[in-house]
Parts: C-alpha cells; structure tokens; sequence
C-alpha cells in the first residue's frame, strides 16, 4: 500500500479537529456551537486542500507491504495496552486522575458539574471526548457505569491506535523508511527514545539515592521519553506528536496557526513548545520576505481562511474555558526565586544579543558561528550559577543527561538548520520556566523538542547508513560519520533503558497483584470532597464558583 502526506493529512487533521467539534456540539450553547463547528469544518476542507507543487517539490511516496502494516498494527495495539489504555494492563499513578476524568465525562451530562463539591470539570479533556460518546450511548442504551465505562475505555484503546498508527506513518514517510531494515529501527527508536535517565540514577544511587520505579524522577527537570508520555500522560502526547510531525511535513505556512490551535484544545503545554519552532521559522521567513520585498506573499501564505479562523474562533473558545480552572486562577507561586528571576533576565537579554550576533556572523558567513553562539550559553549559563547554585546543579546535571548527548551528536550534520537550534535552545530555556509549584512545563512542553529530537536521530542514521553498514575499507570523509553513528546508536541504547524499566515496572506489577488489569482508580470521581492527605487532588482539573466565570455565564450549555 502507497502512502503520501497529503493522503494521510486529511485523516490527521480530521483526528485533530474532530474532539473541537464534540466540545462544541456538546458544551456550547447552540448559538455558539452552530457557527463554531461550522467554521471548523470549513477551516479543515480548506485546511486540506491540495496545494501548488512544483516540480522541485515532487510529493514523496512511501509503499509498506501487507505484513508491515499487520506488523505495525499489531505493535501499535500492544504498546496502547502496555501503556494502560483500555484498562486492560498495568496503568501508572496518573491514571487514577484520568480513570476519574473518562468515568465522569460518561456520567454526567456535559457540561459536568459536580454537585457535592460545587465545582464543574475543567481540564485537558479533548482527547477522552470521541471515547466518551460510545460510553454515554452505551449508557443509554441501559448499561450500567461499569458497563458503559467498558464500552467507553474500549473506544478510547481503539481511538488512541487509530491516532498512533497514523503518527507513526507520517513518522515512517517523513524519514524516508523504505526499506525493511529502516522500518524496523524506526520503530523500536520511537519506543525506545528517551534521555539517559539511567545515568542520572546511577548518579544518585552513588550518593545513597533510591533509583526510582519510574527512572525520570531522578531529577525534577524531566523530558520525558515516549513510553513514559504514552504511559503517564497520552492524552497530551498522542495530539502532540501528531501536529508535530504534521508541522514537520508541512513546507508553507498555511496551516501553522490552524495545528496549534488544534493542538492547544488537547495540551496547551507541548502547543507552547511547538509554537516557538512555528514562530522561529515565521521570523526567518519575515526577515527574508523584507530583504526580498515579498511581504504580500508572505502575508498571503499566513492569512488562510483556516489560520484565520483558528486565532479569531476556535482559540478564544478554549482559553475562555481553561481560563476558569483553578489551577490556572489560583496564585500558586512559581519555582524560581527572585534571584534566578534575575539571573533568568540577563540570560535571556543576553541570549537575545547571542541571536543578533548570530544572523551578523551568518550574514558574514562565518563557519564559527554556532561555537560562539553555544560558548556564549555556556557562559550565561555559568553567570547564573552564581545566584543559585544547587538549582542550577540540578539543571546542568539534567540538561547533560536529558538532551546534551543528542543535541552535541547532531551537531555534526543539522548544526546550521533552524529546526536543530531551535530544538538547542528548546532545550536549554525550557527548564528555566515553571508554572505553578510543579515542573510540569518542562515535562510537558519538552515533548515537541523530544519528539524532534528523535527524528532528526532517525534521519542522522539513515543519511549515514552506508557508513555504518559498509565492512571495507571506508572513505576518509565517511570515517568520522561512522563515528558519530556508532555514537548515536550506543546513546540511543542506554536511553531506551527507561523504557524498558517502564515495561518492567508493569510486568512487575501483574506478577505481583498476580492479574493483568492492575487498573489505577483510587479517585473514581471528582464528585466528592477530598480530605486529608488528598486534600488539593482536584486542584487541576475542576473550577469553583465556575458559575461567575465567562465560560459558564455565556458560552456553556446550562
């Protein structure tokens, strides 16, 4: 079977659009409903409309043989389960908070509004929302909770392969897999992939530290690994790496604003994260559109009916709704003091002067231009260990484990393209950020820099693969590449060590409770008031006196 991209576009973006319209139908008052999901629907048909290609541009067909796709399918299916979906496995502490969310989104009418607590559900819920639908018709069809809460989970394991296969796909046709050999690495590097985790432990093993079930939690700064995003928090990972390797297929700017909007109504996290790489690249191409005088074009590309529809419809709808969480209203605090916060100014001014030196020394064309910009980071990086150094050890020791193997790597071939700086200072400022008393920005709006990270990994390995596999002789130029892969490889093995812990730590489990569904439901529902060592459970995904808030006053449904 032939894969393109603008094949397999038109199933992304209906996967991505398709919960945006649910929330409306169902949430929003039919005065607003109406309009939004009929501008939705024209924002997707013009959203996938084919563009203008030139002959340069020629689309690139990938062909996967019948057992590949029965192989895929089959890989796809089993790690969804291993991961807790379907409620068929092992599922992690998370999953008692997102087992509390699906059950009460099948519950209750949407909407929902707890009655004993007084608050409403006000959360990342996109995801659940197709799942959802079967469970409430399940239930009214006279099946009791338990029943329909099986009906809905079932659906939700069947949407989520649905969105894994395609992710997987494009990730397949991006990188070129044509071949079995490349099939086969590039899915055990997208299961495998994460940061050196199991250095950082060992570290702090030797220290007298605990290694950790779940290897990341040996630092507070954490880029999680794919098998950890899909086990802990797949309802803003899976949307996430598909408008990612959307964004990566797409050559204009038509549909930049039109993605992340989509990608905001399921996680408003990683949608920050990719929208640096969107703003990055829309900055170069309005540099370039000046010198050139090309601003009406440029312009042209960026105004689409869909982008236009996403910033003025779709993205108010869910601020207004997330707005009225109390994890967003509450003052929480922040995790850097006033110290770092100035130190975290003066990087930042002076990473601004290190980004104008930068487009100086390329103007010139000067091949040193990338040291002075990461000799610069070093030292701005130095300065503000001064003002808090036990932070800044934690930071540095987690950047060194997390992401510096890949990003000194890469180097070698991507250092000049913007995708690979980008991804460097992703990297390096994502930590320095926190929102509320947790580290969950990082975590979270890492997972596009990560998911990039594992691409450009893919495609290092297979630009180079005649030098790894060639066993004569090799040429000079190819000596070094050889190196560098080998390198790669070693690095890409120790990080797959977190998943495989991840694995472990389910297996585990179901040996000792002595049954395969070790189902994570200790909350069951936010319709209750928590106490105790609990108290603050439900901080993140409800709104109290939701009724003085815009988004329950004019747009919910009553």
């Amino acid at each position: 079977m032939t894969f393109s991209y603008s094949k397999l576009k038109k199933a992304a973006f209906l996967l991505l659009a398709l919960p945006t319209l649910v929330f409306a139908v169902g949430f929003l008052r039919w005065w607003v409903a109406l309009p939004v999901a009929a501008l939705l629907a024209f924002a997707y048909i013009w959203s996938i409309r084919k563009e203008h290609q030139t002959e340069d541009e020629e689309e690139y067909q990938l062909y996967l043989r019948p057992w590949q796709l029965l192989v895929l399918l089959g890989i796809v299916t089993l790690w969804c389960i291993l991961s807790g979906l379907g409620n068929l496995y092992y599922q992690s502490s998370d999953w008692g908070a997102r087992n509390a969310i699906f059950r009460d989104l099948i519950r209750y009418r949407w909407p929902v509004i707890y009655d004993v607590s007084d608050t409403a559900l006000v959360y990342y819920i996109a995801f659940w929302l197709p799942a959802a639908l079967f469970g409430k018709l399940a239930a009214a069809m006279g099946a009791d909770l338990g029943h329909a809460f099986a009906v809905g989970n079932a659906a939700l394991l069947v949407w989520s392969i649905v969105n894994m296969l395609l992710i997987v796909l494009l990730v397949l046709l991006y990188v070129r897999a044509h071949s079995v050999k490349r099939f086969v690495i590039t899915l055990a590097i997208f299961i495998g992939f994460g940061g050196l985790d199991i250095i950082g432990a060992l570290c702090h093993r030797a220290f007298g530290v605990t290694i950790p079930y779940h290897l990341e939690w040996w630092t507070a700064y954490q880029y999680t690994s794919m098998t950890a995003c899909l086990g802990w928090v797949f309802n803003q990972a899976i949307p996430a790496w598909l408008t990612v390797i959307c964004f990566l297929h797409e050559k204009r700017l038509h549909n930049y604003a039109f993605l992340i909007v989509l990608c905001a109504a399921f996680a408003p996290l990683p949608c920050i994260g990719l929208a640096v790489y969107m703003l990055a690249i829309l900055a170069v191409r309005a540099v370039r559109a000046c010198r050139e005088k090309r601003v009406a074009d440029l312009l042209k590309e960026v105004l689409t009916p869909q982008n236009l529809i996403a910033a003025v419809a779709l993205l108010p709808i869910w601020l207004i709704y997330y707005m009225s969480n109390l994890a967003v209203s509450a003052d929480r605090g922040t995790l850097i003091s006033s110290p770092d916060r100035l130190a975290l100014a003066l990087l930042l001014a002076a990473s601004a002067i290190a980004v104008a030196a930068t487009v100086l020394l390329y103007r010139k064309k000067r091949e040193w231009q990338y040291a002075a910009v990461l000799a610069g980071t070093l030292l701005l990086l130095a300065v503000w260990s001064n003002f808090n150094l036990e932070v800044n050890r934690k930071y540095l020791c987690a950047l060194l484990v997390e992401s510096a193997a890949y990003l000194a790597l890469l180097a070698f071939d991507y250092r000049k393209t913007l995708l690979y700086r980008v991804a460097f200072f992703s990297a390096v400022f994502c930590p320095l950020f926190s929102v509320g008393t947790a580290f969950d920005f990082c975590m979270r709006a890492s997972i596009p820099t990560m998911f990039i990270l594992m691409i450009l990994c893919m495609e290092f390995l297979f630009r180079h693969e005649d030098a790894i596999t060639l066993r004569r002789e090799i040429a000079v130029e190819k000596r070094v590449p050889r190196v560098i892969c080998l390198l790669l490889i070693a690095v890409l093995l120790i990080g797959s060590v977190t998943a495989m812990r991840e694995f472990f730590t389910g297996f585990y489990a179901i040996v000792t409770e002595g049954k395969f569904n070790v189902v994570n439901d200790h909350i069951y529902t936010y319709n209750r008031t928590f106490e105790g060592a609990r108290e603050g459970a439900a901080l993140n995904f409800t709104a109290a006196n939701y009724e003085q808030t815009a988004f329950f006053r004019f747009f919910a449904k009553s």
